[in-house]
């Protein structure tokens, strides 16, 4: 599915979130939560892996702004 660069950016905010909530819950304590690590770790892979699957055409990139404006 090709997605607009609009959904690109809320997918690679929502990675970097994902990320920095995983650092703060491995650092927070020596004996951390490692089930939730695992968790967070396994939401990040999953959605680089759908921005990875996403085939861009080297005409066309969708955006959701009206480019005559």
């Amino acid at each position: 599915m090709l997605h607009t660069i609009e959904q690109l950016i809320e997918r690679i905010n929502l990675m970097h979130d994902k990320a920095a909530e995983l650092h703060r819950v491995r650092n927070a304590k020596p004996d951390y939560d490692k089930t939730a690590c695992q968790n967070l770790l396994a939401d990040v892979r999953s959605i680089a892996y759908l921005i990875s699957q996403d085939k861009w055409d080297d005409d066309q990139i969708k955006t959701d702004i009206d480019p005559r404006k």
